[in-house]
């Protein structure tokens, strides 16, 4: 074997390797990052629970419940069935995590969100970002070590339906 083969060999290796991993990270992205639960209780029960739970959970309290049907349909946009956001925040990792202003980019996603949906086979999910994996990603940083404590009360607030935050 010449030097060029090898040279061309290990060129289309790295080329293959990057599609190969770019066609497995777009397959697995969305249930990477999002995770949907199906919920054993009817729409407002469920809405009803993690709200309860979320302002029970030393802490932590709901600052507004977006009927985002209602805001559809009221600004020019198709029904689009059952859908609330609940929004929730704790003052105190809130205030931890935005104190320094290299992180306070974390604002973006503050407050957090759950959203409660109802598909059109009238199944109720539950929809929420995968934490588990933004807390990997800041692993070993102060924003790492807050999400992690967020981590473990989501998975808490959510105990009522066996929750736990996965890879996948």
């Amino acid at each position: 074997m010449n030097k060029r083969s090898i040279v061309f060999g290990t060129v289309l290796g790295l080329v293959f390797g990057l599609f190969v991993v770019g066609i497995a990270f777009k397959t697995a992205a969305p249930t990477m990052f999002f995770k949907e639960i199906g919920s054993p209780y009817d729409f407002e029960k469920t809405v009803m629970l993690i709200s309860d739970r979320i302002n029970n959970k030393e802490g932590w309290h709901v600052t507004t419940i977006i009927d985002q049907r209602q805001e559809v349909l009221e600004h020019g946009g198709e029904d689009i069935g059952r859908v609330k956001i609940i929004k929730f925040c704790n003052g105190k990792l809130s205030g931890e995590m935005l104190k320094a202003d290299a992180t306070k980019f974390m604002a973006v996603k503050m407050p957090l969100s759950i959203a409660v949906y109802e598909k059109s086979d009238g199944r109720v999910t539950i929809g929420l970002m995968n934490g588990y994996i933004m807390a990997r990603l800041f692993s070993g940083s102060k924003e790492g070590e807050i999400m992690e404590r967020v981590v473990t009360d989501m998975e808490s607030i959510l105990g009522f339906i066996h929750f736990r935050y996965t890879i996948f």
